[in-house]
């Protein structure tokens, strides 16, 4: 997966700051009748009296390299977004419902028929990892540089042109933001143009990120992303670690910073290594590594290790299949469709659906720790998920009838779909390059679209390195038809930021009028009427399915292997826990067990 807001990934950067309870199992978290019967602790206490210091060692879980982009407001994969966790920070904290607590670094104050958000730092003695002083100056200045006209990040969305001013001040009508009224040198009262519910919600609108202006004040915006301060060890930032060193595109190590706000870390140091998935269960087994997010397609080589416990939860995110159906437009600022796009005929992108047996498929290749899915709003949000959603379910037969139909038909009789005017219908498929189950999915994916009579091939004939992989799908290059690919989704469901017009998540570049008028009730004063608010999204589900332009196919389990010397470890969320915070994190040994 590419491109992320907040605490979506499986790694220990999110992992980490996830809220604990008393020790409990579950299965998952979410109202799904296909869920498997295995069942998996969310928390662990291990045995042992905590060292002092000590050094943890943590696999991030990758088939590829690194980007190396060390900041929040930058970093836009889910590799650099885990890295940047340990260095960065955002001012926010949540509670267990996904709600937006007063307990971090800053408060929240709501005034809805005010249309404001009054932002208080919760003290007057923050420090930046250099020791600077942090004011309210630095969170202002950070929306003005998301904001500014030559900023090259994916943050500035709707969002952010949702306050008052921001529009004007990124076309350069004007200097500030008029929408941001600095109260003094510790809050700001944020005005709106509308109020909505996900503001209530971390992940939602309301910006959680604050960078130090002392810094990046004296680099110009265009700069920010090549900058020292953004991708070495000159990094300032407010999260628990500063970095020592770095192995570009493999490993990053850490050391405590002195100044986090929660405490000094009782761990010393923490280094993160870029392992392949095909390898890390041997070196879990082997005890060279602390804590992993664990692949599902190999759960019963690892699921007996006596140097291990594993947790689990269900995952935010999913897998989707989606198509190319136009580009994005940097002089309009927003998505654009090819009417002429040869996927734009919503029956065929049905059929392509309905051909994929993808409950068959998590079975066998996943162990039935990941399933299908109904639904863009996958079941993890129980409040706005509706299971009765009609889905893609495996339906061949209704697939080829829905094609026929349609006037896809075989014409020279070789067992191939034709265009409606009688051209050949050939269709590529770009795919991520990810492990060995991935490689046997997308060759299922294939026989399958075939045995509909569909001509699908893989673009260039193989899978492709993430990074090329999100390069070519974000400048929407011509020679892809339709992508598979995977979301986190955070803990706001509302679509808009991936699916919006003016959203650059946006990678099949759908846009349409009635997609936009729903989104727009799903981000309304009105929708803080929960009745109101599940019968948006209830609409938008409908719609979504309707229309195809992305499709969801897996989701499931998040497994996270934790070597017993971790002395306490979570899954469950809720950032404002302090038991669970990193700077809480203990070791039982100088040795991982092996």
């Amino acid at each position: 997966m590419k491109k992320q807001s907040i605490a979506i990934l499986s790694s220990l950067a999110v992992a980490i700051v996830l809220g604990a309870c008393s020790p409990k199992h579950s299965t998952n978290e979410a109202e799904d009748s296909n869920a498997q019967d295995i069942t998996f602790a969310t928390e662990v206490t291990h045995e042992g009296t905590p060292i002092k210091g000590g050094i943890l060692k943590y696999a991030l879980v990758t088939a590829s390299p690194f980007n190396g982009l060390f900041i929040d407001e930058l970093a836009s994969d889910s590799s650099d977004s885990t890295l940047a966790g340990y260095v960065d920070t955002t001012i926010f904290e949540y509670d267990e419902n996904r709600k937006l607590v007063n307990s971090g670094l800053a408060s929240l104050e709501f005034d809805v028929p005010g249309k404001t958000v009054t932002i208080t730092l919760n003290s007057k003695d923050y420090k930046w990892s250099d020791g600077h002083p942090v004011t309210i100056d630095d969170y202002i200045f950070t929306y003005e540089g998301i904001g500014h006209k030559d900023y090259t990040g994916i943050r500035y969305d709707s969002n952010y042109k949702n306050i008052e001013g921001m529009e004007d001040y990124h076309h350069g009508k004007s200097s500030k933001i008029s929408g941001l009224e600095k109260l003094d040198d510790y809050s700001v009262k944020i005005h709106y143009k509308e109020m909505y519910p996900s503001m209530l919600l971390s992940g939602g609108p309301i910006s959680p990120y604050i960078m130090p202006k002392h810094i990046f004040s004296a680099i110009p915006v265009a700069d920010w992303e090549q900058s020292d301060y953004a991708r070495t060890e000159k990094v300032v930032g407010l999260g628990a670690f500063t970095i020592e060193s770095i192995v570009p595109g493999e490993s990053v190590t850490y050391k405590a910073n002195e100044y986090y706000y929660k405490g000094r870390p009782k761990i010393d140091q923490l280094v993160v290594e870029a392992v392949s998935p095909d390898s890390i269960v041997s070196e879990m087994k082997a005890g060279k590594y602390d804590i992993a997010s664990m692949p599902r397609a190999q759960y019963t080589t690892y699921k007996d290790l006596k140097n291990i416990t594993l947790l689990g939860k269900f995952e935010s995110a999913y897998e989707y299949i989606a198509f190319n159906l136009g580009k994005w437009d940097d002089t309009l600022g927003k998505n654009v469709m090819n009417p002429t796009a040869k996927m734009s005929d919503p029956v065929l992108r049905q059929a392509i659906a309905y051909a994929l047996d993808i409950d068959q498929a998590g079975k066998s290749l996943y162990n039935g720790l990941q399933r299908g899915t109904n639904s863009l709003i996958i079941p993890f949000f129980k409040d706005v998920y509706n299971k009765e959603q009609d889905g893609f379910t495996y339906n061949p037969d209704k697939a080829r009838k829905m094609l026929e139909d349609a006037g896809y038909k075989d014409v020279d009789g070789d067992g191939l779909r034709e265009n409606k005017d009688g051209t050949k219908l050939t269709i590529s498929i770009l795919a991520r390059t990810r492990d060995e189950a991935n490689e046997a999915l997308i060759q299922q994916y294939l026989l399958w679209w075939k045995d509909i009579g569909l001509d699908v091939h893989l673009l260039s004939g193989r899978t492709m390195e993430v990074n090329s992989f999100y390069d070519k799908i974000e400048t929407n290059d011509s020679d892809i038809d339709m992508f598979t690919a995977g979301w986190g989704t955070g803990f706001d469901p509302d679509p808009t930021g991936l699916y919006g017009e003016d959203a650059k998540f946006n990678f099949t570049r759908f846009v349409s009028k009635e997609q936009t008028d729903i989104l727009n009730k799903i981000s309304s004063e009105e929708a803080f009427d929960a009745t109101k608010n599940r019968e948006f999204y209830k609409e938008w589900q409908k719609y979504a399915h309707d229309q195809a332009f992305a499709f969801p196919t897996l989701v499931g389990d998040d497994i996270t292997a934790v070597n017993k010397r971790v002395k306490y470890y979570s899954t469950d969320i809720g950032s404002n826990n302090r038991k669970n915070a990193i700077s809480a994190l203990e070791l039982v040994s100088e040795n991982p067990i092996k």
